[in-house]
């Protein structure tokens, strides 16, 4: 007897369980403006911080940002997206939250600007090209533009902001270079997840390693992963959603 396995069936169960949290908190966390929140953020230690100021690196359609503002009513948010379109966007939904301040640019390690490689599907743009295995699990997506866009330290973006930060950093392999952005107010960061690569999707992308060399010489711990990408094909980890804690924080 033989058979054959196309697919890793874990991908259908994570589907489930994101979809039993929703049913539990949709009344809580709406689906707003175009993105469903980010449930699995829906920790006890994650929702128990109390943040003066919550930084969202590479905002998208505010799946991170939507639940933020609810989970921290007393908190300031400053959110981060490359893309000007989807930045103007969000801008809107928050015109009237003095909270909330929304800045339309990549960011990094340098001042300057830099391209921004446009995928079909937006959550997939890069200011780092696609390298050739990008296609592997994504074979219906595309680079279909670029476009200049402004390019900022993340110390100069927080002027003005107050510690104690938690920070989501999701840019699609420029983790490292938003990380080292940071400068001195890295210090300021009690807790934070950064998306961490174990796939070399992105041409010049730092992976998990780099990332977790760098956070711990910073003094921060790693504590797992709040959510995973696995592969639908070989069911291999491509990338998790890292949780770092600064030692003696949060």
């Amino acid at each position: 007897m033989s058979f054959r396995l196309d697919t890793d069936p874990t991908e259908a169960l994570r589907k489930v369980e994101k979809i039993l949290l929703m049913l539990r908190f949709f009344r809580r966390f709406p689906y707003v403006s175009g993105a469903w929140p980010k449930y699995e953020y829906l920790k006890p230690w994650i929702v128990d911080l109390r943040p003066a100021t919550v930084v969202d690196v590479g905002v998208n359609h505010g799946q991170f940002l939507h639940l933020a503002t609810r989970l921290w009513p007393g908190s300031r948010f400053l959110g981060i997206e490359p893309n000007a379109a989807i930045a103007a966007k969000i801008a809107k939904i928050y015109a009237r939250d003095a909270r909330v301040r929304i800045e339309a640019c990549a960011v990094g390690d340098r001042d300057g600007t830099a391209e921004l490689y446009l995928a079909r599907d937006d959550q997939s743009s890069s200011i780092h090209p696609p390298a050739e295995n990008y296609y592997d699990d994504r074979a219906g997506d595309a680079i279909v533009g670029t476009e200049t866009v402004a390019l900022r330290r993340m110390d100069a973006l927080l002027d003005g902001f107050a510690g104690p930060m938690f920070a989501k950093i999701d840019v699609q392999g420029a983790e490292l270079e938003v990380l080292e952005g940071f400068g001195g107010r890295l210090a300021d960061v009690a807790a934070l997840v950064v998306e961490a690569p174990f796939e070399h999707a992105y041409v010049g992308a730092a992976g998990f390693d780099e990332i977790h060399a760098f956070l711990t010489a910073k003094g921060f711990s790693y504590e797992g992963s709040i959510s995973q990408l696995t592969s639908k094909r070989t069911g291999r980890v491509r990338q998790q959603d890292a949780v770092f804690v600064r030692k003696g924080g949060a």
